[in-house]
């Protein structure tokens, strides 16, 4: 059986406690962060797709892509291309450059709210790819749902360092400076190797 994040934790800090709520917050922290900085090729790997018309909310979502069915064109997917907020009256004016098409379809983001130019009249014209950043970690799980595999060690080691900035804090506060001492040094080694994973990940080792 896989070992608990909790306890991979521990036995890399000694943070056996019973603040359980601190370390599924430290290592859902972690995860939506790590989510941050993935390349696109482990983020496609875990994404879902939504159908939608015209506007989609997009609040906690990384978008992947955006894209439009061509009425003209067999109802063929065409991508869509991000333009500011600023522009969404020229997208939907043919006398400007900026101007969308049913072949080169726009969105823009106001509010969380994502919008597409042209609208459409099917109720499913419309397809938003994107992971869900609003992902929790339960200090008791062994897996992350809709995470990469090869990035959950990270999150691991995330929590680790915020588990020992916890026990730095506590040794401060007893003046025990031998033991902060040790702790820093600890940190040290466990923070190199979080900064090594994330650069593992996304591909500069």
């Amino acid at each position: 059986m896989a070992e608990s994040f909790k306890d991979q934790v521990d036995a890399l800090t000694g943070f056996g406690t019973t603040e359980n709520d601190a370390l599924a917050d430290w290592l859902t922290a972690g995860a939506r962060s790590i989510l941050n900085v993935l390349p696109l090729n482990k983020l496609q790997r875990i994404a879902s797709t939504t159908t939608f018309q015209d506007s989609q909310d997009v609040e906690g979502k990384k978008i992947i892509a955006v894209m439009r069915k061509d009425e003209n064109n067999s109802s063929k997917l065409m991508p869509c291309r991000q333009v500011s907020p600023a522009l969404k009256g020229k997208v939907t004016d043919s006398s400007y450059m900026e101007a969308a098409s049913t072949s080169d379809p726009v969105y823009y983001i106001e509010n969380d709210v994502l919008n597409v130019v042209p609208t459409h009249s099917d109720s499913n014209s419309s397809s938003l790819v994107n992971i869900d950043t609003n992902i929790t970690v339960a200090h008791g799980a062994t897996s992350i749902t809709n995470f990469p595999d090869e990035a959950e060690y990270a999150v691991v080691l995330y929590a680790a360092r915020q588990a020992l900035e916890r026990k730095i804090s506590d040794a401060n506060v007893d003046e025990d400076i031998e033991l902060v001492g040790a702790l820093n040094a600890q940190y040290q080694i466990i923070d190199a190797q979080y900064k090594e994973q994330i650069q593992t990940l996304q591909g500069v080792l």
